[in-house]
């Protein structure tokens, strides 16, 4: 019986002469929509597209812009958007949905609304002109608008003496751009965050933390690709809190140092790939360490030291520079009891537990050329630049090779060193002017650009270029 019965089925099958031909619907022609609308802020978004299609009269347009900020969508319909767009200066993804009503079919477009301002693109600069804290604004055609902060914020004043511009980006989401500024200086309220679209202040250094402490002064401070801040401030070591969405308040602010008994020095070394951090009691003259899973712990001297060149728990040297580089090689610069200005290298790891391997300690090949105002950067070969009054040297640790680039400033000295570029442009500044010079494979300082018109003397920069 079950035999004849999946006989009888199988001649059902094959006796099933159906027509299955698929007649696929006409499908609307879409042309003239750009995937890319930049517009600034205030100024009318129009998208119209063209649309081709037997029966229009069935068709109905729904349009959205995904707005992350308000956590919300923008939304319109009819054939085309016509706005004054208002959101603000960031990338925002955009679709139109065309509904054929006589059938229910959906079509879908994407498309990027991209929202700009005067300061979207150009350089942002810090300078300092007979104490003041100045910041201003090159734009793209190298028009130069001086005291952008001021004009922005009646009857606000930046501290005196300027130490740093950093520009705060998430290198995670998209559309990578800069967010914010943070400006610190040794005066006034030692820190202020800037809003890069309209450089109106958001808050002072004070403002970002949780609980504040009785003194704030700034050391050196970085901007992780996590849109936060990392770094030393009245001695002891905060990281800015990133459990939280990048635009909820909370996010970067400073909740409690890392517990310990310890003072570092300005700089420290905050690893972006391994759970470890690294810095230097100025007062014991030793490096100490942190482990981060998460949070900041210090844990001191309790690492594991290798090496017997010199040792690290007692390096005795008053600091002038520190840093690590590419995750890897960290070195330090100091004078030692006798005024000697001595070098150190050691090499850190991770490997479940913190590594440090002493590799050498003496002195610095010229000493001469280190003056109390000497800027330092470094290129991820481990090549090192340092100023030296109206000159720039490039120091390769290797052989302790020491050269003059070749740019001639005018007898100016030289008030600020940063890399850009991966590594293969520096920034220079002076009284006056912002150099961009090529240090590539082979090149020694030649100029690439200079920007002329900044007021008092150049100290920090940041180059912005969202599109």
């Amino acid at each position: 019986m079950i035999v004849a019965a999946g006989l009888l089925i199988l001649a059902g099958c094959y006796k099933d002469k159906g027509n299955y031909e698929y007649s696929v619907p006409e499908a609307p022609l879409v042309t003239n929509l750009d995937t890319v609308y930049s517009v600034f802020v205030g100024d009318s978004l129009i998208v119209k597209p063209t649309v081709n299609y037997s029966h229009p009269e069935a068709l109905r347009y729904d349009w959205k812009i995904a707005v992350p900020e308000i956590l919300s969508d923008l939304t319109f319909k009819g054939p085309a958007i016509r706005t004054v767009f208002g959101i603000g200066a960031n990338r925002y993804n955009a679709r139109l949905t065309i509904t054929d009503s006589s059938n229910g079919m959906k079509y879908f477009y994407t498309f990027i609304v991209s929202g700009k301002t005067d300061f979207f693109q150009g350089t942002t600069v810090l300078s300092e002109d007979k104490r003041a804290t100045i910041l201003s604004f090159i734009k793209a055609d190298g028009t130069v608008v001086p005291n952008i902060y001021e004009a922005a914020n009646p009857g606000e004043k930046l501290g005196d003496h300027p130490r740093q511009l950093i520009g705060l980006r998430h290198d995670n989401i998209a559309p990578k751009h800069i967010s914010s500024y943070w400006v610190f200086t040794d005066g006034g309220n030692k820190g202020v965050q800037i809003s890069s679209n309209t450089m109106k202040k958001k808050k002072d250094l004070a403002g970002n933390f949780f609980t504040p402490p009785a003194t704030i002064t700034p050391g050196d401070l970085i901007g992780t690709s996590m849109e936060s801040l990392n770094g030393v401030i009245s001695g002891k070591l905060y990281a800015g809190t990133t459990q939280t969405w990048n635009l909820n308040p909370l996010y970067n602010m400073f909740g409690l140092p890392a517990e310990g008994d310890y003072n570092l020095f300005d700089q420290a070394a905050f690893n972006s790939v391994m759970p470890y951090f690294l810095g230097y009691d100025k007062v014991r003259k030793q490096v100490v360490a942190f482990t981060n899973f998460g949070t900041p712990a210090y844990i001191g001297t309790t690492y594991t030291a290798v090496g017997d060149t010199f040792d690290l728990r007692k390096v005795g040297l008053d600091l002038l520079y520190f840093t690590q580089v590419n995750n890897g090689n960290c070195f330090a610069l100091g004078k030692d009891a006798s005024g000697t200005l001595k070098e150190i290298k050691f090499g850190a790891a991770f490997m479940g537990f913190i590594q440090l391997r002493a590799e050498y300690i003496r002195t610095f090949a010229q000493p001469a050329l280190i003056k109390p105002d000497t800027k330092w950067a470094f290129a991820p070969a481990e090549i090192f630049y340092f100023t030296s009054g109206d000159k720039i040297y490039r120091y390769n640790p290797l052989n302790q090779d020491i050269r003059a680039l070749v740019t001639d400033f005018g007898g100016k000295a030289v008030t600020m060193l940063k890399f850009i570029d991966g590594g293969n442009t520096l920034l220079a500044g002076t009284a006056g002017s912002l150099y961009q010079l090529d240090v590539s494979t082979g090149k020694f300082g030649e100029i690439i650009k200079k920007q002329d018109g900044i007021p008092g003397n150049t100290i920090d920069a940041v180059i912005r270029n969202d599109r």
